[in-house]
Formats: C-alpha cells, sequence, structure tokens
C-alpha cells in the first residue's frame, strides 16, 4: 500500500476548529506565529457552532448584581463544585472581553447583546440571541 504523505512545517498546530480551537489559531496567528489547524469536520461547523443555546457572559448591562464573581458563583454551583475552579474564573472573568472581542470581528447575529436569567440563581448572564452557529462564523 503506496500512500503519499505532505509534511508541512508550522509553529503551531491546532487541533480542532471549535471555538477554543478558533480562538487559539487567532492568538497564535496575531503574535506572529505560522499556523495550522486540522479539524474532522468541516471548518466552521464544529461543536462549538453545533450546540444549542447562547453564550454566557456577565456584561453588567442589565443589572448591578451580574458580576463575574456571580457568573463564577452559579458556574460553580451548576457543576456541583466538580469544576475546575481556577478554569470556571478565568472564564468568568474574561468572557465579557471575548463578547465584546466577537462583536468587533463582526459577529453574524443581527440580535442585541442581552441578557436573561436562565443559567443560574442569581444575576442574567447568558446572551441567549448569540447561537453558537453564529459565533462562528465570526472567527472565521
Amino acid at each position: 500500500m503506496d500512500t503519499a504523505y505532505e509534511t508541512v512545517e508550522t509553529d503551531v498546530l491546532v487541533i480542532g476548529a471549535g471555538g477554543a480551537g478558533l480562538r487559539g489559531a487567532i492568538a497564535a496567528a496575531e503574535s506572529g506565529c505560522r499556523v495550522t489547524m486540522i479539524c474532522k469536520s468541516l471548518l466552521g461547523k464544529a461543536h462549538t457552532v453545533m450546540a444549542e443555546g447562547g453564550m454566557a457572559a456577565a456584561l453588567g448591562n442589565v443589572a448591578g448584581q451580574d458580576s463575574w464573581e456571580a457568573h463564577f458563583a452559579d458556574t460553580m454551583k451548576g457543576g456541583k463544585l466538580l469544576n475546575n475552579w481556577r478554569m470556571a474564573e478565568i472564564h468568568a472573568q474574561e468572557a465579557p472581553d471575548r463578547v465584546l472581542e466577537l462583536e468587533r470581528w463582526g459577529r453574524s447575529s443581527t440580535a442585541p447583546i442581552r441578557a436573561s436569567s436562565t443559567s443560574g440563581p442569581s444575576e442574567p448572564t447568558p446572551i441567549p440571541g448569540w447561537r453558537t452557529s453564529e459565533i462562528g462564523p465570526a472567527w472565521s
């Protein structure tokens, strides 16, 4: 069996084209690295895009109690305190900046940034107008 292989030189190899993979590839490229991305599905059709629901970020633009701390507490409670607390904390702290970053990059949704209280017991965090299927194209 004779199989032809191609050798590719790269600084960063990203495996997976979901939200995390795409964001990692963007960060690496912005720092000057040559980036190669591989995925088992079509680019733009990975799990992040196929998932239902909104994007969680405490923007603090609806209720005064909406904060990264409240988002973090809700995340930990929702995960029955089994979550990696440091990852949950970083997510809660950085999610608002990522939402605004997607907005600058031209997310494809026409829905306004808004919040609802569907993620946990405290004040609003999710952004239901932002389907993950609308987030992927902004990264393409």
